[in-house]
């Protein structure tokens, strides 16, 4: 059991990392974050991202307070948008609350959740190391990112336009095989991104597809001050989040979203879990297998189901999420441990990544 007066040592500033600093600290104790580049949130660069809100009925904002984490970042709720079925005919979604909060990544931008989660951590007292790269056997917790072989691939831009604020996804396997390309726009700035579950070698013509895709579907005319951006995620269902007396959070134990990677609400509530499990002296892996088990489960089968039926199940999701009177609550029973989840998960646990 760690107690107050020990150093609590953490490699890895993102989100997870950060979080677990954070409440840590806030309870008392000394934390020091060891982070391998010279500033957070480094693979990303000002690009709009998306905080889930779907998978639970508490909303994501009240769960991130309630752990002591403030929600200083930029965050802009987005109750619908539309969705493109791979044909590319158009359907709008509208919920009654908001489906994601749009937020922004990267070190540049002083509100990004990436530099508010540092200056919260600094605020409570955290020492932050950066260009430091530390083993699993020299610190209490990991979380330096994703590990092993990436289960999906990202790559996007960032652009100033005049276009409204807006977001949308498209279900097409030429622009994102197995995924989805997506367009956010809000204030004046977008992000165009293609999310990639399988053809990794083939990212960066996807990249260049969903941009002409979108200037078309659009009409987009003004595409201005280009950053490029890009990254991977790592999907496991692990045996157990530690190892010889370790705690792995976020992507480094796998704590990520298979069907379509909004995985940042998983890695820091990981970090809230590992940092519980440090204070009150509880089991990781009872907190995590509670609050995070059945949404891996979920998310393994629902990856496998989406897979397997190809066009048929991007039609049936195109179809149910605009067709629903309530598309929250669709994508919750989706994503939530239902019965269907509960009978073919044991059948693929076995064929897919497990710790």
């Amino acid at each position: 059991m760690i107690t107050k007066s020990k150093l609590i040592k953490i490699a890895g500033a993102g989100p997870a990392g950060l979080t677990a600093a954070i409440i840590l600290a806030k309870n008392g104790y000394e934390v020091k974050v060891y982070e391998q580049h010279s500033r957070v949130g480094s693979r990303f660069n000002d690009d709009y991202q998306g905080l889930e809100n779907w998978s639970r009925e508490e909303d994501v904002l009240e769960e991130l307070k309630d752990s002591e984490i403030e929600t200083t970042w930029w965050c802009k709720p987005f109750d619908g948008g539309v969705l493109f079925d791979p044909k590319f005919r158009p359907i709008d979604i509208f919920s009654d609350r908001p489906l994601f909060y749009m937020i922004r990544r990267g070190p540049y931008h002083p509100e990004s959740l990436d530099l508010n989660l540092l200056n919260q951590a600094k605020s409570a007292g955290v020492d932050i190391v950066f260009n430091t790269r530390k083993n699993p056997e020299d610190v209490d917790v990991v979380a330096g990112g994703p590990r092993g072989r990436p289960s999906a691939i990202a790559a996007g831009i960032t652009f100033n336009t005049q276009y409204k604020d807006f977001a949308c996804a498209i279900l097409n396997e030429k622009l994102a095989p197995s995924g989805y390309a997506y367009f956010l726009v809000s204030e004046g700035q977008a992000t165009l991104a293609t999310v990639l579950f399988k053809d990794f070698n083939n990212v960066h013509q996807c990249l260049k597809d969903s941009r002409l895709a979108i200037i078309d579907l659009m009409g987009i005319n003004d595409i201005e001050n280009v950053k490029q951006w890009g990254g991977y995620g790592s999907f496991s269902v692990p045996k157990s989040g530690e190892k010889n007396g370790v705690l792995y959070i976020g992507e480094a134990a796998g704590f990520q979203d298979f069907l379509f990677g909004f995985g940042i609400r998983n890695a820091m509530i990981s970090g809230k879990l590992a940092a519980i499990s440090i204070i009150n002296g509880k089991k990781f892996d009872d907190l995590w297998n509670s609050r995070l088990l059945p949404h891996l489960q979920a998310s393994l089968v629902n990856r496998y189901v989406y897979d397997k039926l190809g066009g048929v199940a991007k039609k049936a999701f195109w179809y149910f999420s605009g067709n629903s009177a309530q598309p929250d609550r669709f994508m919750h029973w989706l994503y939530g441990y239902s019965p269907i989840h509960r009978f073919l998960f044991p059948l693929l646990q076995k064929r897919e990544i497990d710790g």
